[in-house]
């Protein structure tokens, strides 16, 4: 994963880029993601130009966790493969649910498959604790407020749900979302959660 360094590493903003996370600690699972810690002289400039610097990735998808006390950019790649740049030395309140529109919707698609893949990645190593957990906030940060009525009761529930419902969404607004990191995950859950 030295590209992913490599990239961001001339940016005339960036003054450090160090390996982090369980990985640079070795204790990392084989899904876990690659973690990177970023020291920047200028926030604005150089987030202004992620999106262009992690282009060569060619990303299925990416966006700024929304619900992160500091900023990190995420960075999703076929595997799929999660890469996140973390600005731990500055903070960040995290931000409200969405409201699904014709704008709003395909980042509440790129979250909604970050964020079950990451539930998968726990689910491969028994953490259901983390799972239970989290589905509950995946349904109130998401899919309450794309109008479906209830917590899912499993990793397939919600894909399912979700893909119902925002498939209606792209008829009423008139749009059509990247499916790209939809297929990539969803190969990606039936892999790790039926691997027949």
């Amino acid at each position: 994963m030295t590209i992913a360094t490599g990239l961001i590493a001339g940016h005339p903003a960036v003054t450090s880029v160090k390996f982090a996370g369980s990985r640079s600690r070795g204790t990392h699972e084989q899904l876990s993601d690659w973690d990177f810690a970023v020291e920047t002289s200028d926030f604005e400039a150089l987030a202004q130009d992620l999106p262009a610097l992690v282009a060569p990735l060619e990303p299925l998808g990416q966006q700024w966790e929304p619900l992160g006390h500091f900023p990190c950019y995420q960075v999703l790649l076929r595997g799929p493969t999660k890469i996140e740049y973390l600005f731990l030395d500055r903070s960040q309140d995290p931000l409200p649910p969405l409201e699904p529109s014709r704008d709003t919707l395909p980042a509440i698609n790129t979250h909604f498959w970050d964020w079950i893949w990451w539930l998968t990645t726990k689910a491969s190593i028994g953490r259901s604790d983390l799972v239970a957990e989290h589905m509950s906030r995946l349904y109130s940060q998401l899919l309450e407020p794309m109008g479906i009525s209830a917590v899912p009761a499993t990793i397939e529930s919600a894909v399912e749900a979700f893909v119902a419902r925002r498939n209606a969404l792209e008829q009423k607004f008139g749009i059509s979302v990247d499916r790209a990191l939809e297929s990539e995950v969803r190969q990606g859950i039936a892999r790790v959660l039926d691997p027949r």
